[in-house]
């Protein structure tokens, strides 16, 4: 995901009101890379530094992003601590007061999966239904940004 200056303000922006919309916590975009089979972190909103780096480049179908990411819709992980789907980055919880998240899939005008919006929290949560469909509504204006880039 190529993008320039003024479109990855704007993903900023949308990426922080879409956490702040379901208040969580955190949130970050992540970006497809398809030809690695892994999604790497875009855009971080209040995500401590310690659990981006422990979560690592998220493999596609794997974590809360990389599952929504290769099933194409909504994923969440109600405790990070308990989760054995979450054990790859269990280290990014214990390291981190993030203890609970749910992703969305981001996809192009093109029907291209092109990354993952994700919000986090503090301590144990499932998303509501309206969370859900709140950020799925971001992500497709996140979709739309990146789509009408000059550097995508």
């Amino acid at each position: 995901m190529r993008v320039g200056g003024l479109v990855r303000n704007s993903l900023a922006e949308l990426v922080q009101l879409a956490g702040e919309s379901v208040n969580s916590s955190s949130a970050s975009l992540y970006a497809a890379d398809w030809q690695t089979n892994v999604l790497i972190p875009a855009v971080t909103y209040g995500l401590p530094a310690a659990y981006v780096e422990a979560c690592g480049q998220v493999t596609v179908g794997d974590q809360c992003c990389g599952r929504a990411v290769l099933h194409r819709k909504p994923w969440f992980v109600s405790d990070m601590l308990s989760d054995p789907l979450f054990a790859s980055a269990k280290e990014a919880a214990l390291v981190s007061p993030i203890r609970a998240g749910f992703s969305v899939p981001v996809i192009a005008d093109n029907d291209k999966c092109i990354g993952s919006l994700a919000c986090h929290y503090h301590e144990p949560r499932t998303p509501t239904p309206a969370d859900i469909e709140r950020n799925e509504i971001w992500a497709t204006m996140i979709a739309h940004a990146i789509s009408s880039s000059p550097g995508e």
